[in-house]
């Protein structure tokens, strides 16, 4: 790698402390909140870029990118970075797996906790005044012994189901058709063919799928209407998996006893947005996964990937094989 090398920050950096390493290597431009404009400026003499979610680069902002090698992603999910046009183009694309596993895991299961002890709304009636005279009537419930779903047996997934099995009891059912039947079985879960089996059976829902052509508004208004009354819906992973306006409807007409989101079908949610008068609906600004530890973790990942791919070592995390070999050339003619 060379002094000539450049990376762009697109929407920031997790952890201060990576982007100080990052600029000891190269000449670093950060972009706070740009417009693609701005990006697609930024990128035509720039050699790598690390872009975080809700930012885009896309086969628009990448035209005039002709020194581009390498793109990494602020986290796990691609969906940031249009994979296939850095593909056409022979820009490498990288991710950080595996980073979000604990906090996005241990937030899903707040929002379950949160959900069935009737938190928020406990809190409202203690503010209100009189709280003492409703105390039996918060329909609370125990998640213990109780039947989950979840939908998308990754990691995130994954540990989800060990964490409620262990702690809680449940019994854990999983419905992902990229994962064979004896992954769950060895968590101690049961895999099924049928998302809406899953749906009519679970007590608690919990999405942690990714968002691919086959996922995208895969939760909608059939699908809401085969929970039970008293179940509730949990959103980590990404927005566009759940139809929003149906999950409103599903709320407010009381398909369902209530939701969870810390995704939406577009970021950031609009302000005021309808979401805020439904006081059966927990909302939080998609930091799942932002726990301190994970956002340095997730920072340092993004930068060493950079900086292995700008020297010509092939990262650990390289989304697209196909167009490495392209890159490689494109980092050995700016060398």
């Amino acid at each position: 790698m060379t002094a000539r090398h450049k990376v762009i920050l697109v929407g920031g950096i997790y952890h201060a402390d990576a982007e100080t390493l990052l600029r000891t290597k190269a000449g670093v431009l950060a972009l706070d909140r740009p417009a693609a404009a701005e990006i697609a400026a930024a990128l035509s003499d720039a050699h790598g870029a690390i872009v975080r979610y809700p930012h885009r680069i896309d086969a628009a902002v990448l035209a005039g990118a002709q020194k581009l090698a390498v793109v990494a992603s602020s986290g796990r999910g691609t969906d940031s970075i249009d994979v296939a046009a850095c593909t056409a183009r022979g820009v490498a694309v990288v991710n950080n797996p595996g980073l979000g596993t604990i906090p996005v895991s241990e937030h899903a299961i707040a929002m379950m906790l949160a959900l069935s002890r009737r938190l928020i709304r406990s809190g409202q009636l203690l503010r209100a005044g009189g709280a003492w005279n409703h105390r039996t009537g918060l329909d609370v419930r125990d998640v213990n012994g109780r039947t989950l779903g979840i939908v998308g047996l990754g990691l995130i997934g994954s540990e989800m189901a060990r964490k409620c099995i262990a702690a809680f009891g449940m019994n854990v059912l999983a419905y992902d058709p990229h994962v064979p039947a004896a992954k769950a079985e060895a968590l101690g879960a049961t895999m099924l063919g049928d998302l809406g089996e899953l749906l009519e059976r679970a007590d608690v829902v919990s999405i942690h799928a990714e968002l691919n052509e086959g996922s995208r508004g895969m939760i909608g208004e059939a699908q809401l209407r085969r929970m039970q009354p008293h179940a509730f819906l949990i959103n980590t992973a990404r927005g566009k998996v759940v139809q929003q306006r149906a999950l409103e409807r599903a709320l407010t007409e009381g398909w369902i006893a209530g939701a969870a989101l810390d995704v939406f079908e577009d970021e950031p949610l609009a302000e005021p947005s309808p979401l805020w008068d439904l006081d059966n609906l927990i909302l939080t600004p998609h930091v799942a996964g932002l726990s301190g530890d994970a956002l340095r973790e997730l920072a340092h990942s993004a930068v060493s990937q950079v900086l292995q791919a700008l020297s010509g070592e092939r990262p650990k995390n390289l989304v697209n094989p196909a167009a490495w070999n392209a890159a490689v050339a494109r980092i050995t003619r700016a060398a």
